[in-house]
């Protein structure tokens, strides 16, 4: 080895070749000749070591080969794997058959160097996130981070050469960059930073697309399996009505964040008997969800905040709310076969997204008890709610809520529960509603165990951290001031 590097020829003698001990110099030796060229390993200083957790995950339907044709360096190409085989499936959060994370993305990064850049600073950062237990430090950066923020810069930068190239950018690559641009801001703990860069986004596709509005349907049709651009809609249309119900600046009156129409909401709608699969039965429980926003107003603190004398007044027709008992019962019965298999050894890979549903379901469930609006004295009875339930006592709200707290303990303590960075709504904004309710303390109590098992867990704009510490924080306080 040693005459390697002074690039002269080796006698190859042993022990030591002559050349060596002639010298007086310490031979290393020599490797063994080599039959056929071979492929030099790709590796990463040991600081920023990637050590990617074993477990079992689904495979992605994308060539084989497509990692190799990249054009990147041996640590990019470490990073790129680290975002295929373990970024884009915690960022699914469960929902492993949505085609944008799971096969879209990683076309687009083959297709456009800016999307790729972009993974890659996403993959560096939730690895350096997840190191540090997603707490701000003082400390001075992880090298993942540091790897992240660098690869974060080139991006911006090659996609401004992106947009004002010759020709005719593909105006898709403007949704998928502004889906992972606001990721990485999420990531940064810049929430507000990346709505703008969504919004702009959205904006110069309406430009691109020479149109003033992008209707989004929130109803399939008999299948899920809509185009690039319609998967990446959906992703949209789900960022957005997360930040409709935006707890520091909600607004009941507000239609839209990032800047497009939840079209035909108020159309006549069913339920159909059955579902093809649990994303045709997410569609249809998001549209209800949608539909079922609480009209309450509350602080970050939990509190009930009243609104000004000159605020518009929200009414709620009764009729509505019984429709959407109904439409939700009836989903239950279509979903509940789905359901049951996730619960099962052969269904355990879609036992995650199952249980989640079912959650947000119940969530929507007390909602519509309180007629929208989260005060408990307002409750009805109604023999659509009792549906949703396995175990219904004489207190129809307590009933729901214990349920819902079940399921949320059961699948966060499942293999593939995420306990870091997911792009959308999961258990999160139902252990919310549950919270604000302030119903009872064992539920309160509940809340807090659950939430800590959880930590540091981001959905989107809801932080598991920030909801425990309100949650604590109200736990306190009641048991001074009393229940």
């Amino acid at each position: 080895m040693r005459n390697r590097i002074r690039r002269v020829k080796c006698d190859e003698a042993k022990p030591f070749c002559l050349r060596c001990t002639k010298f007086g110099v310490t031979c290393d030796g020599y490797e063994p000749r080599k039959t056929k060229k071979e492929t030099k390993p790709v590796s990463i200083t040991h600081k920023r070591e990637l050590a990617i957790k074993e477990q079992a995950l689904p495979s992605v339907h994308l060539q084989p080969d497509l990692a190799f044709h990249l054009r990147v360096e041996p640590e990019d190409l470490q990073y790129f794997r680290l975002f295929k085989d373990q970024t884009t499936f915690e960022l699914c959060g469960g929902f492993f058959d949505e085609p944008v994370w799971t096969r879209m993305v990683l076309q687009a990064c083959h297709e456009a160097p800016c999307i790729q850049r972009i993974a890659l600073s996403i993959a560096g950062l939730s690895r350096a996130k997840q190191a540090n237990h997603f707490k701000d430090s003082k400390e001075p950066k992880d090298p993942h981070e540091e790897y992240a923020l660098k690869q974060y810069v080139k991006s911006l930068r090659e996609f401004r050469l992106f947009v004002a190239s010759n020709g005719t950018p593909d105006p898709r690559m403007l949704l998928m960059a502004g889906l992972l641009i606001y990721c990485f801001e999420c990531l940064q703990g810049n929430i507000d930073n990346g709505i703008q860069q969504i919004q702009s986004m959205i904006s110069a596709f309406k430009d691109m697309r020479s149109t003033k509005q992008i209707d989004y349907r929130h109803l399939p049709g008999s299948h899920c399996n809509g185009s690039f651009e319609d998967e990446l809609l959906t992703e949209i249309a789900r960022l957005d009505g997360q930040l409709i119900g935006r707890v520091d600046q909600y607004d009941p009156n507000r239609a839209t964040v990032v800047g497009i129409s939840h079209g035909h909401l108020y159309d006549p709608f069913t339920i159909p008997s059955s579902f093809v699969d649990i994303r045709i039965a997410r569609r249809f429980l998001e549209h209800m969800l949608h539909l079922s926003v609480p009209i309450a107003n509350y602080n970050e603190k939990g509190e009930r905040l009243t609104p000004s004398s000159d605020a518009p007044q929200i009414t709620v027709e009764e009729d509505f709310i019984r429709m959407l008992r109904g439409r939700l019962a009836q989903w239950w019965i279509s979903f509940k076969p789905h359901f049951d298999l996730a619960c099962t050894p052969d269904g355990d890979n879609n036992f995650v997204a199952a249980v989640t549903l079912r959650v947000q379901a119940l969530s929507a469930s007390l909602i519509l008890q309180t007629n929208q609006t989260m005060d408990t004295k307002q409750a009805t009875e109604m023999w659509a709610d009792a549906v949703l339930l396995t175990r219904r006592g004489p207190d129809m709200i307590l009933s729901t809520c214990r349920e819902l707290l079940d399921w949320a303990r059961k699948v966060s303590a499942h293999r593939r529960f995420v306990k870091g960075f997911v792009f959308d709504n999961g258990i999160i904004p139902s252990l919310w509603l549950v919270l604000i309710t302030g119903y009872k303390r064992q539920l309160t109590a509940d809340i807090v165990e659950i939430l800590r098992d959880i930590v540091p867990r981001r959905e989107g704009y809801w932080d598991s951290v920030a909801i425990l510490k309100t949650a604590e924080d109200m736990l306190a306080k009641r048991d001074k001031s009393g229940w």
